[in-house]
């Protein structure tokens, strides 16, 4: 079964970057947090075997492509008015 991502974009409006440390190490990272990725994509964060939840970075790429094609519609839309007025 393939069927297209839809909302995207709104999906991508959803998520939160944030900067962190890691507590065993104290190391700084980038990424998102599972437990609020889980609310707008569940079905890219599953359950490690430890108890944590971990969230599927590469799965967010899809997400990226047609987020970025929903804004990209966006703007023609938006040149197309302006042309239409100028």
């Amino acid at each position: 079964e393939i069927e297209p991502i839809n909302n995207a974009l709104q999906k991508v409006l959803n998520l939160i970057g944030v900067s962190f440390k890691w507590k065993s190490n104290q190391s700084k990272s980038i990424g998102v947090i599972a437990q609020e990725v889980e609310k707008v994509v569940p079905e890219i964060v599953s359950l490690s075997p430890f108890g944590y939840r971990t969230v599927s970075y590469d799965s967010i790429i899809p997400l990226l492509i047609e987020a970025i094609k929903d804004q990209q519609n966006q703007i023609n839309e938006l040149k197309d008015k302006l042309n239409e007025k100028y």
